[in-house]
């Protein structure tokens, strides 16, 4: 019998190793963790991110699947994205020359020696200029409050607290450029807590 499967698993566009396992339970249910490492030696960022649950008959994994995964792999494939960008901002900040605190020296006018010196008007020294904030080291700040965020958010997805990786989940108003990837989110774990929430009453 001919099946899509790998297709599917082709589809998901993955960056890493998918390890799947599979363990049957008792009352003819499975139990499938799906956990997508980073193969990346140099990025120390998602290496804690623990493997997805997901239970249930056969006809429901059949059916549901690729549909609960396939987000939660784009966002892991994202976080791995943003955490070797940050990497690299935090790198490129620190090799920036730190500015000089003192300011240049205002160099002195030459002496006038002509019989008709004037009295030499007094210097007027040039007003401090005020350091700009490190735009760099404050979005690079930020992207890693978000990526803290989100790695809390896959955690309590895995423990099947989806109410409380609701409420982790950052403000779209804080994260304009990513309110779709954060709405999607929502909307994947509110499906979720439905579908627990069904299982439980079974």
């Amino acid at each position: 019998m001919r099946t899509n499967f790998f297709e599917r698993i082709a589809g998901l566009q993955i960056q890493g190793n998918l390890q799947i396992n599979i363990q049957a339970q008792e009352g003819g249910t499975l139990t499938v963790s799906v956990l997508l490492a980073n193969t990346n030696p140099k990025l120390t960022a998602g290496k804690n991110i623990p493997p997805m649950l997901l239970k249930g008959t056969v006809a429901e994994l059949d059916e549901k699947f690729f549909a609960e995964i396939g987000e939660p792999v784009k966002q892991t494939i994202k976080l791995f994205t943003n955490a070797e960008s940050y990497q690299a901002e935090l790198e490129k900040a620190k090799k920036q020359p730190e500015k000089a605190g003192a300011k240049p020296a205002t160099p002195k006018k030459p002496a006038d020696n002509s019989l008709f010196n004037q009295p030499a008007e007094p210097e007027i020294e040039d007003e401090a200029v005020e350091e700009q904030p490190d735009e760099t080291e404050a979005l690079a700040e930020k992207q890693r409050l978000y990526d803290e965020a989100m790695q809390k958010v896959v955690q309590l997805n895995t423990d099947m607290k989806y109410k409380e990786a609701i409420a982790q989940l950052p403000d779209a108003e804080e994260y304009p450029d990513k309110a779709d990837e954060l709405k999607a989110k929502r909307e994947q774990l509110q499906k979720r807590q439905e579908l627990y929430a069904s299982l439980q009453e079974v």
